[in-house]
């Protein structure tokens, strides 16, 4: 296992847009260009209302990690197609859907999965207070509040406070405190 990073030691950089920053996590590069993104897995911060910028041939998951959420409106129908209403809300969208998300109401951040598509499957499992979780497919744990301890399959133990993350490989289980939620993004390549 990696060492624990948290979210604030990642520099965060503007989005395409300009409308926001994002501070980058995790990435597989593509195989045929390292500077593309075959997964990343990046959190945003959004303080007011802005286009999404388009990702042909990637999908999307979003989630909402603190806020009070927003609209997902389909820019060419003028439509609500989602509303993500607090913490935890998620949506999974194609890349190349032309989307503007309005804030409910105040800033947010939120958790961005991207994955080029028919390169791998992915998704999000979220462990609540007080759980025991195998680790199976888990790529990145972070601790969405409180703490929690992620096992290696050698039986290490590694603590994760609010807002840090691992990247991991062998890692066994994830243990939540009390008082914790853990976010784990998934990860399996389909070749």
């Amino acid at each position: 296992m990696e060492i624990a990073k948290h979210l604030h030691d990642i520099a965060p950089t503007r989005w395409k847009n300009g409308k926001g920053t994002t501070r980058e996590l995790f990435r597989i590069g593509a195989i045929d260009n390292e500077q593309d993104f075959a997964l990343r897995v990046s959190v945003a911060d959004m303080d007011c209302d802005s286009v999404f910028s388009t990702y042909p041939g990637v999908d999307r998951i979003l989630m909402i990690l603190h806020g009070s959420g927003m609209q997902l409106i389909d820019i060419p129908d003028s439509m609500v197609i989602a509303t993500l209403s607090g913490q935890f809300s998620t949506f999974s969208f194609a890349g190349e859907r032309q989307l503007e998300g309005r804030l409910n109401d105040g800033p947010i951040i939120d958790l961005n999965v991207m994955i080029r598509r028919g390169f791998a499957t992915t998704g999000l499992r979220i462990i609540g207070p007080s759980q025991t979780e195998p680790a199976g497919d888990c790529r990145l744990v972070l601790a969405a509040r409180g703490e929690l301890r992620v096992e290696s399959s050698d039986g290490n133990e590694l603590a994760l406070r609010d807002s840090e993350f691992i990247t991991v490989t062998g890692a066994k289980r994830i243990l939540t405190m009390s008082n914790s939620i853990a976010v784990l993004v998934d990860y399996h390549c389909s070749a």
